[in-house]
């Protein structure tokens, strides 16, 4: 069960070529040609530089397998719920075209084939561990093109819940605490979930470790653990944290989702995620042109 949250014609041929028999067919289908494959150039552009301002996306948010509910501040716990902790995570990225549905019967029985990103948060994920049959379809979904976000947290925590879904993509969670608590993190790579990006809040997260096909993007200054990796994985893309908390927001005290850049990485991280590669729109876009032509 989920539940939604928030949000052909002809170009005229010159009055020379139409005098030649056979001619003003021909140059009116070249020409004709030419102009799809010149819009299908200028939205295959436009995709890869703004796309938000030609579509919308979808999020699928797991929380089948327990949410953790904090006993100091109540609510619904770590959820993007009305109620959630990740209250305004939702309505900051409703606010950048994306609509996030919570399923509360897992993806064996809510398909997340129709969503662009699913999520495996730890902290919606506390009482029980994700099995082969689950792990399998996030697979299938990831290589497919779809994007997956994972979400650890620190050592102590019950990391071995989501580890199977981390372990196909190379990445190990939750290897040791990074300290102090409260940590600002500005070396990163050039990733593109780093688009705009200065440093980032964390707190009490965990190191992580990264591997074929995974790679570590970014790292706390100093210790150079690593706190963030991302893998391309088929058709599909993966980013992993170290920190379930980073997006989250429960009251004048804990409002961690507005520290330092973090409205902005979760904007480029979702972004990342659930804009297909562009090899896989360059497909799209000239089968789409060969499929018109065709037909005409």
């Amino acid at each position: 069960m989920t539940f939604s949250l928030y949000n052909r014609g002809q170009v005229p041929c010159s009055e020379t070529s139409s005098q030649l028999p056979g001619n003003k067919s021909t140059a009116s289908f070249t020409m004709r040609g030419s102009k799809l494959v010149q819009m299908a150039a200028i939205l295959i552009l436009s995709i890869l530089l703004a796309p938000s301002a030609v579509f919308s996306y979808t999020v699928l948010w797991d929380t089948s397998h327990g949410v953790f509910v904090s006993p100091t501040f109540g609510g619904d716990g770590y959820q993007p719920s009305q109620n959630g902790y990740y209250q305004k995570l939702a309505e900051h990225l409703g606010n950048n075209d994306f609509t996030i549905d919570i399923t509360s019967e897992g993806f064996l029985n809510d398909d997340p084939s129709g969503y662009n990103v699913i999520v495996v948060c730890l902290t919606s994920a506390f009482d029980s561990g994700y099995t082969s049959d689950e792990v399998e379809r996030i697979v299938d979904f990831v290589n497919n093109g779809g994007g997956l976000l994972i979400m650890g947290d620190v050592q102590a925590a019950p990391n071995v819940n989501i580890q199977p879904v981390a372990t196909e993509f190379g990445i190990t969670l939750g290897i040791s605490n990074l300290t102090p608590n409260e940590i600002y993190i500005t070396e990163h790579t050039a990733h593109p979930i780093f688009d705009g990006i200065d440093e980032i809040f964390m707190f009490a997260a965990s190191e992580l470790s990264a591997q074929s096909p995974a790679l570590p993007v970014a790292w706390q200054e100093g210790t150079q653990k690593t706190i963030a990796a991302a893998a391309q994985y088929g058709q599909g893309r993966v980013v992993a944290l170290g920190d379930c908390s980073l997006w989250s927001w429960v009251s004048i005290y804990e409002e961690r989702f507005y520290m330092a850049d973090n409205p902005q990485f979760a904007a480029s991280t979702f972004y990342y995620l659930a804009v297909p590669e562009p090899t896989t729109l360059l497909i799209l876009g000239l089968g789409a042109v060969l499929f018109i032509r065709k037909r005409g």
